[in-house]
């Protein structure tokens, strides 16, 4: 029996109205999103551009495409053939359509998002999709400890039945999807190059980013680390994190930081399978601060949708996350301990003084919630100990 599972994102689109008529549901592959469609939309027509032969017709002819599959409709997969995103705009322009009249669903959330943007000119007629948050995973299977949920990471397939294998269902991603389709698109010579390069960059996740350290240590060009890392970029896979930019002057370091989106992903390139293994595992406490990313990421796009994570760091300091709130800036680190260390607190502080006390309005350590509790216990002057629950209170 699968367990229902509800998400945020839905509340979201049903309290938006009206929809505008052209809508994109675009995120990584296998979180949820033509599920959400067809939760969102279960009267409209379906077409999907999954085999080869429609995702042509719908790229080399467009307009026969459309002709054949009229609004309202949900067009899955549209990344396969991104120039339809235009004829879909130019056919509500040429006649008045319903709200949401064409749902289009697909991957590579970057390059589908631009592409409405343009095609559209509006950025509200993209919503994007990730995996599930923190709460919703609490929500719909309270019995994991915080160990087990780092593990499966966002995906709802192993969340929604709770015989589901995990291990397969990771093994199947990075063969099918990652491993197989990615290389595909960029004429990849080697595809078991290209999962070392996976592998490779997943051991880097919360690190800064060196391409020319990543690209030696698999044996490929710099520029060729570059346009795959930017093809993860694209379907969702990683993320970088800038560093934070002071308003007088340049920041302190030019690397950013790569994330994986994901900590179910990113814990099977590292072939750490259970709980056990995590314990042990040197990249515990880097999964950790992947997950915190994860959680300020999305919170931060429902406060301040254009505004974006960065870090800040010099020579002896660090601090893993800096974000705008509407009371001021937060600096907020991520420690893999149910406690924060007394020393945390004093380098946030010293990092604050060196920003301007006046511009910094949070100071707090993440740390590892027990299950079902919410840890708010005092780190030192000004600063808080919080777990994943109190990161919405903390930034609201």
């Amino acid at each position: 029996m699968n367990i229902s599972i509800a998400r945020t994102v839905a509340l979201t689109v049903r309290k938006s109205t009206p929809l505008p008529p052209l809508l994109a549901i675009h995120g990584p592959r296998a979180v949820g999103k033509t599920h959400l469609s067809q939760v969102l939309f279960p009267a409209h027509r379906r077409a999907s551009l999954s085999l080869p032969t429609e995702a042509s017709r719908a790229q080399l002819d467009p307009a026969a495409f459309l002709a054949g599959v009229p609004p309202p409709v949900v067009i899955d997969d549209v990344h396969l053939a991104p120039r339809l995103v235009h004829h879909v705009a130019r056919e509500i322009r040429t006649r008045p359509c319903p709200p949401a009249a064409y749902v289009l669903v697909g991957s590579r959330p970057l390059t589908l998002a631009a592409a409405v943007v343009e095609a559209w000119e509006q950025a509200d007629a993209s919503l994007r999709v990730d995996g599930l948050s923190h709460a919703e995973i609490a929500a719909a299977r309270p019995d994991l400890s915080i160990e087990q949920r780092l593990l499966r990471g966002g995906f709802p397939a192993v969340y929604a039945d709770p015989l589901a294998d995990v291990g397969e269902f990771m093994r199947a991603l990075v063969a099918e999807h990652l491993a197989r389709e990615l290389p595909l698109q960029l004429r990849v010579d080697s595809v078991h190059d290209f999962e070392r390069f996976l592998r490779a960059a997943a051991c880097r996740t919360g690190r800064l980013l060196n391409k020319a350290e990543l690209a030696r240590e698999i044996g490929i060009a710099g520029s060729t680390a570059a346009i795959w890392l930017d093809t993860l970029a694209d379907a969702g896979v990683v993320t970088l994190v800038r560093p934070w930019q002071p308003p007088q002057g340049k920041p302190l370091v030019k690397s950013p930081k790569l994330f994986f989106l994901d900590t179910g992903l990113c814990a099977a390139l590292l072939g750490i399978r259970d709980e056990q293994a995590l314990a042990a595992s040197p990249h515990a406490a880097a999964l950790w601060e992947t997950a915190v990313h994860a959680e300020l990421r999305r919170l931060l796009a429902a406060i301040a949708p254009r505004a974006e994570l960065a870090f800040w760091r010099d020579r002896t300091k660090e601090v893993d996350f800096l974000l705008p709130t509407r009371r001021g800036l937060a600096l907020i680190d991520a420690s893999w301990s149910e406690f924060a260390p007394p020393a945390t607190a004093g380098r946030l502080l010293r990092i604050r003084d060196l920003i301007g006390a006046g511009e910094v309005a949070t100071l707090a350590v993440v740390c590892r919630s027990p299950h079902g509790q919410s840890l708010r216990q005092p780190a030192g002057p000004d600063v808080e100990t919080v777990g994943l629950d109190d990161l919405p209170t903390l930034l609201g």
